[in-house]
C-alpha cells in the first residue's frame, strides 16, 4: 500500500526495482506508473503505451529511448515526447531516491490533453486508422469534451474530405455519419462509443487544400442567385453552383439554401438519384444540429455536386417517366377524391410506370394528407422488404432505398413544403418500378402478416441474428410483437446486435428510419413490418464480424489501464 504526502508518493522500495531493471506499480483502481533504473537513476512514467496501451515496463530502453515492445513507438524518456506518427507523448513523473525508497510525485489528474487529443482524432480520420479514431474519441469523452465538440470536427473534416476527394457518391458519407449519431444517442457507454467512432470511420480519408471559395461580386441579389441555380442544375454546372450558394449564405439567406437544392433535386430530370434527396435531408440535419459555421462547406460543396451531377442520356422507361411526371406536375387537381390505400399500393408495385405515376398524382389529389401517403410508402417498402426471399438476391440495397427515400419525404415536406415533397413520392413510385425485378408478390396492405412461430422472446431474435437464420428470424421476431413484447426493447437489443457487427455502417440508416417510423405507423396493419424487415436484412448481410474491438479497448485505455489488462478482463 503506497503512502501519501501533500505532493509525493512512495510507490516502492529501491531494492525492488535493480539497475537495469523495471517494475509497474498500480495507482488506484486502473492507472499504473512505470519505475525505470537506468544507471542508478530512477525514471518515472505512466505505465501505458500512448499508442495502444501496453505496458511500457515490458519495452527496452537505449540512449535515453524507450521503446514499446508491442508496435516499436519511441519515447523520450525524460520528457515523453514520442516520435511516431498517431501517437501521444507519454506522460512522465517527478522521481526522487529517499533513503531506501522511491518517490514519485503524482499531481492530481487533470485533464490537459484536448488539443493533442483533437490533433489525434485528425490524424486518425485523415490515414482512416479506426483504433487511433476510436483511442482519440474514447479519450476526449473521458475527458469531459462535450459530444458536439468532437463530432464538430469530424463535420469539419468530412466537408473537406468530400470537397477534396469525392464527387456526388459523399452523400453515402454524410447519411453513415448523420444516422450514426442519431442512433448513437438512443444507447450508452460502449455501445454509444462504437456508435460514434463507427461514424467518424464512416467519413475518414484524404482531405487536401484547396482554393477558397469567392463570393460572386457585387450587385447580386437572391433572386439571381435562385435562378442561376435551376439553371446550372439542369446544366450539370456543379462548381458554378457551389460559388452561388455561398454567394447566397453571405446575402444572409442561409435558410432558403436547402429548400431550393430540395426543390432541384425533385424535379422529373432526376428520377433514379434517389440519394439527392436523403444526402439533402440529411445535410439540413447537420446545419440544425452544429450550424452554417461547421457545416457551410460540406453543404455548399456537396449540395452543388448532388443538383449539378451528370445524368447521361436516359433509357426508355426512364425518359417516359420524365416526361410523364413533368406533365403531372402541371395538371390541376380537384382534391375530392376518396384515398384508397390498398389500390394506391397495388399500383406502385404494378410494373407499369404510367399506372404508377397516375396513382401517384390520384393520392395527391385525394383527401389523404400527404403525411398519410407518405406512411403507406413507408409501410409498402416495408412489408416488401419483410417478403423479400432470401433464397437468391434479396435485393436488399434497392429495398432500404424504397423505405429510406420514402422516409425522408417528412423532413423534405418540414424543410421545403408540400409541394417539393409531393414531387418526392414521384421518385419513390420510380424506385419501386426501377426495382420491379425484385420478385415480390403483391398483398393488400390491410391484411396482417401471417405468423407461425409462438413463446419467442428477444434473446431468442438477437441470438438468431447472431447466428445468420435468417429463413427464421422474421417470423421470430412477429411472434415477440404479437406476443405483446416491448417493439421498443426488440429494437433496442437489434440496434446493439447491428452496431457490433462490421456492417453496422451499412444499417444504421434504415435501423433509424425503423425506430422514427414505428410511433409514427401506430395502429397501420403494416406496423409490424417495420421490425420483420430490418431484422431479416440485418441478419442476411450480417458478417459476424466484430467491429466493437476497438472501441470497448478504447474505453480501457482511457480509464488507464494497460492492454494485458483489458484482455485479462
Amino acid at each position: 500500500m503506497a503512502t501519501s504526502s501533500p505532493t509525493w508518493t512512495k510507490l516502492a522500495s529501491l531494492t525492488d526495482v535493480p539497475d537495469g531493471e523495471s517494475k509497474a506499480v498500480r495507482i488506484g483502481d486502473t492507472r499504473s506508473v512505470a519505475l525505470f533504473n537506468v544507471d542508478g537513476r530512477i525514471h518515472a512514467t505512466d505505465n501505458q503505451c500512448p499508442h495502444m496501451g501496453y505496458p511500457l515496463t515490458r519495452g527496452t530502453i537505449r540512449h535515453g529511448v524507450l521503446t514499446c515492445e508491442w508496435h516499436g513507438r519511441n519515447f523520450d524518456l525524460e520528457a515523453g515526447g514520442c516520435f511516431n506518427f498517431e501517437c501521444d507523448d507519454l506522460e512522465t513523473f517527478p522521481a526522487e531516491v529517499r533513503g531506501a525508497d522511491i518517490w514519485v510525485e503524482l499531481p492530481e489528474w487533470e485533464y490537459l490533453r484536448k488539443d493533442e487529443h483533437m490533433q489525434l482524432l485528425q490524424e486518425g480520420l485523415l490515414s482512416e486508422d479506426r483504433w487511433t479514431i476510436s483511442k482519440a474519441i474514447a479519450l476526449l469523452l473521458k475527458g469531459g469534451v462535450s459530444e458536439d465538440e468532437v463530432v464538430a470536427l469530424v463535420l469539419r473534416h468530412i466537408g473537406r474530405h468530400i470537397s477534396t476527394s469525392h464527387g456526388s457518391e459523399g452523400c453515402e458519407d454524410v447519411s453513415r455519419l448523420v444516422n450514426g449519431l442519431n442512433v448513437g444517442r438512443r444507447y450508452d457507454a460502449e455501445d454509444r462509443l462504437i456508435a460514434l467512432s463507427t461514424a467518424a470511420c464512416a467519413v475518414s480519408g484524404p482531405a487536401a487544400k484547396r482554393h477558397d471559395v469567392m463570393p460572386l461580386p457585387d450587385p447580386v441579389s437572391w433572386e439571381q442567385i435562385d435562378r442561376w441555380v435551376r439553371v446550372f442544375s439542369r446544366d450539370s454546372q456543379s462548381g458554378r453552383i457551389e460559388r452561388c450558394l455561398f454567394t447566397g449564405h453571405g446575402l444572409g439567406c442561409a435558410d432558403r439554401i436547402l429548400p431550393l437544392l430540395l426543390e432541384c433535386a425533385v424535379e422529373p430530370r432526376f428520377l433514379g438519384f434517389p440519394d439527392n434527396i436523403t444526402a439533402l435531408v440529411f445535410l439540413s440535419e447537420a446545419v440544425d444540429q452544429f450550424g452554417w459555421d461547421q457545416a457551410s462547406e460540406l453543404v455548399f460543396n456537396l449540395g452543388a455536386k448532388l443538383v449539378g451531377r451528370g445524368r447521361g442520356v436516359p433509357e426508355r422507361f426512364r425518359r417516359d417517366a420524365v416526361e410523364l411526371m413533368a406533365e403531372l406536375k402541371e395538371a390541376e387537381g380537384s382534391g375530392s377524391g376518396a384515398y384508397d390505400e390498398d389500390a394506391f399500393a397495388a399500383a406502385l408495385t404494378s410494373g407499369s410506370v404510367e399506372r404508377s405515376f397516375r396513382a401517384v398524382a390520384d393520392a395527391l389529389n385525394s383527401d389523404a394528407p400527404l403525411d398519410r401517403i407518405i406512411t403507406t410508402l413507408v409501410m409498402l417498402a416495408a412489408d416488401r422488404m419483410a417478403r423479400t426471399p432470401v433464397n437468391v438476391e434479396a435485393g436488399w440495397h434497392e429495398l432500404t432505398t424504397e423505405m429510406n427515400l420514402a422516409a425522408s419525404l417528412r423532413s423534405v415536406q418540414r424543410v421545403a413544403g408540400d409541394d417539393v415533397a409531393a414531387m418526392g413520392v414521384y421518385h419513390v413510385a420510380w424506385e419501386l418500378f426501377a426495382h420491379r425485378w425484385v420478385n415480390i408478390p403483391h398483398r393488400a396492405l390491410s391484411e396482417a402478416l401471417p405468423s407461425t412461430g409462438s413463446d419467442v422472446t428477444v434473446d431468442r431474435v438477437v441470438e438468431s441474428i447472431r447466428t445468420l437464420n435468417v429463413h427464421g428470424v422474421g417470423d421470430e421476431a412477429l411472434s415477440v410483437l404479437n406476443g405483446g413484447a416491448s417493439a421498443e426493447a426488440l429494437a433496442h437489443e437489434v440496434g446493439r446486435a447491428i452496431l457490433w457487427d462490421n456492417t453496422g455502417s451499412r444499417i444504421v440508416p434504415t435501423l433509424r428510419t425503423v425506430v422514427e417510423e414505428w410511433s409514427r405507423a401506430d395502429g397501420h396493419p403494416a406496423q409490424s413490418q417495420l421490425l420483420v424487415g430490418l431484422v431479416r436484412y440485418a441478419t442476411d448481410v450480417r458478417t459476424n464480424s466484430d467491429s466493437g474491438s476497438s472501441a470497448t479497448t478504447a474505453m480501457r485505455f482511457a480509464e488507464g489501464r494497460t492492454t494485458v489488462e483489458v484482455f485479462d478482463r
